[in-house]
């Protein structure tokens, strides 16, 4: 979910320039899908959360949900999978569970059996489905999660579907391992490298992905496909969340993939969907700002740093969006109006229109931990009205920066050292098939391979990836 929105044929031309083989979309948008048409990239679309209780009406929706993303589309795209929802029965980063989600998995695979067979339905989860435990030889569903999770697992075995675990090791190593950051890298240097049984665990992706195995297992599910349908580093909004963690995870996880080492309890090659390319500055908060800031690509597709997606070690340079055009180069700041003779601030007006500016724009960089957070006061207010004033597209005839006469709008860029106050990107919108426009479409990419490894497993999620709508 972002405002700023690259056109989609721009994004298609960057992934078909990084040699992406397949793309995961979570949000199906008619522009978007007509972009990948005739590129022969893989794609894989994801039924939104907010559809899944809307398709428990009737039956014949999912029918009809699959025929308006799929069936359009079916002779110039090349789709893979369905995703059912995002997380939908996690609690970590929405407010309710999607209990439906079982029944709406197997409706969808229904509708795709009766003219699109060649397309599996599948569904992915967070870890916080688990119970908290370190070791994987210990590791089940919640109780109350059993049923469900049996019922999926066994539905999806028998249609050789795979099913996807969503795995964040930032998060994985504050919840289970005493913030020790280290072990959520690849090279080994964490003192929480654990021996259970005859296997030792040196980084918590090893850990998370062969406790979620070892629960199917206990299930009646062993030796499920298991694919990894989203693993990244944020970076910014929460401590450790930075560029120079996120490109060292990054870095190491391509490394680790190419390797096909796979875990100790699962030798072999793994997929594994990187979340996301851009960030998304209009997602929900819940469980952290950390939430907007996922992207290994600024919103205006510049990268945030260098991948080696062969995992190879080099760095490589990352392609760049071609022809992507910000708005003019001005931005709104807080004029430093006073309000008394003692030259003291107007905090009160000033918090609340800062405030609302937050709304339209997002501010979470501002907050502790973030990269802008150690703003003075005057220029945190500044960050405000700038967020503000980009998000409504610097409407200046509307008087976009007037702030109740405490803002102006400067040539200058204001931006410091550490915090970047952004540019709005230029971007077109179109409707969709139902009339609407549409909001934040996003993907999901294999890269091609080089011939000295065989396949390299390797899927780049671009979540909510800011096309046009």
């Amino acid at each position: 979910m972002a405002t700023q929105r690259m056109i989609p044929s721009m994004v298609v031309d960057m992934l078909m320039q990084t040699n992406i083989k397949e793309v995961k979309l979570f949000s199906a948008s008619d522009n978007v899908m007509e972009a990948f048409g005739g590129t022969g990239i893989g794609l894989v679309i994801t039924m939104p959360n907010s559809s899944i209780d809307i398709m428990m009406v009737l039956e014949v929706f999912a029918e009809f949900w699959i025929n308006n993303n799929i069936g359009k589309f079916n002779n110039s795209v090349n789709f893979r999978y369905v995703y059912i929802g995002t997380q939908p029965l996690s609690r970590r980063f929405f407010n309710q569970s999607f209990a439906n989600c079982t029944e709406v998995l197997e409706r969808t695979q229904k509708a795709l059996s009766k003219n699109f067979g060649h397309v599996k339905a599948t569904i992915s989860h967070y870890t916080d489905v688990l119970i908290p435990v370190q070791k994987p030889s210990e590791a089940e569903f919640k109780d109350e999660l059993k049923p469900v999770m049996a019922r999926q697992c066994q539905f999806l075995k028998k249609n050789d579907a795979p099913i996807g675990v969503d795995i964040f090791p930032l998060l994985a190593v504050n919840d289970l391992f005493n913030y020790d950051t280290e072990f959520a890298f690849f090279e080994n240097n964490s003192t929480s490298v654990f021996q259970d049984g005859n296997k030792t665990y040196s980084n918590v992706f090893e850990v998370m992905y062969d406790q979620y195995d070892a629960a199917l297992e206990k299930l009646g599910c062993p030796n499920m496909t298991i694919v990894v349908g989203e693993i990244g580093w944020p970076t910014d909004g929460i401590p450790e969340g930075n560029v120079v963690n996120a490109k060292r995870f990054h870095q190491g996880l391509a490394k680790c993939i190419a390797s096909n080492k796979g875990t100790p309890r699962r030798p072999g090659p793994i997929d594994a969907y990187i979340h996301n390319l851009a960030d998304e500055n209009a997602n929900n908060k819940l469980a952290g700002t950390f939430m907007r800031h996922w992207g290994i690509y600024k919103f205006d597709g510049q990268p945030k740093f260098n991948i080696d997606f062969e995992g190879d070690g080099r760095d490589n340079t990352m392609v760049s969006a071609i022809g992507i055009t910000h708005m003019p180069k001005r931005w709104c700041i807080y004029n430093n109006l006073t309000t008394n003779a003692s030259g003291s601030y107007p905090s009160h007006d000033l918090n609340a229109l800062f405030s609302n500016a937050c709304r339209i724009g997002d501010c979470t960089a501002t907050e502790p931990g973030g990269s802008c957070s150690n703003l003075s006061y005057p220029q945190r207010i500044s960050y405000g009205f700038n967020m503000g004033f980009q998000g409504l597209s610097q409407k200046v005839l509307n008087s976009t920066c007037d702030y109740d006469g405490y803002g102006k709008i400067v040539s200058e860029d204001p931006s410091t050292e550490s915090c970047v106050f952004p540019v709005e990107i230029l971007a077109a919108e179109i409707p969709n098939f139902t009339g609407t426009v549409q909001k934040s479409p996003a993907y999901a990419l294999r890269p091609l391979s080089r011939s000295i490894i065989p396949i390299v497993q390797f899927l780049f999620i671009f979540f909510n990836l800011m096309c046009t709508w």
